[in-house]
């Protein structure tokens, strides 16, 4: 008796969650700016709104891989712009800023990938880095 009550909460758990499912998925198919029975807009194959949380977790992942590497680009960036001697001090502070953004942002697009947003920072360039 016992081991039927289990299997039909199991059950009812199921049912409740392929309903969240069905759910979410008819209520992201309102959001399509599609008219029934149109073309679909090929062009802009990643600017759907089902590739969004998508664009968003890989966003993310980049962005805490590539944080470490704001460190080096600003300090370079700095005594570019100035000299090594004045650079120096403001291109370490900028650097751990940006390292701490960069990573800081790449948690939050992780934690939020399901919310069809776009990513919040640009991808890191990593074409001065040479090997």
């Amino acid at each position: 008796m016992r081991l039927a009550m289990i299997s039909e909460r199991l059950g009812l758990r199921l049912i409740a969650v392929m309903l969240c499912f069905l759910f979410l998925f008819a209520g992201c198919m309102r959001f399509s700016k599609q008219k029934p029975g149109e073309q679909p807009d090929l062009s802009k194959p990643m600017d759907s709104f089902y590739s969004a949380p998508l664009d968003r977790l890989s966003s993310g992942f980049a962005n805490i891989l590539t944080g470490p590497c704001e460190l080096v680009y600003q300090f370079k960036e700095e005594i570019k712009r100035t000299d090594p001697i004045r650079g120096t001090l403001p291109g370490v502070i900028k650097g751990v800023t940006w390292f701490a953004v960069r990573e800081v942002v790449g948690v939050f697009e992780i934690a939020t990938f399901f919310i069809p947003w776009k990513p919040h920072l640009h991808p890191f360039d990593t074409e001065w880095i040479s090997l």
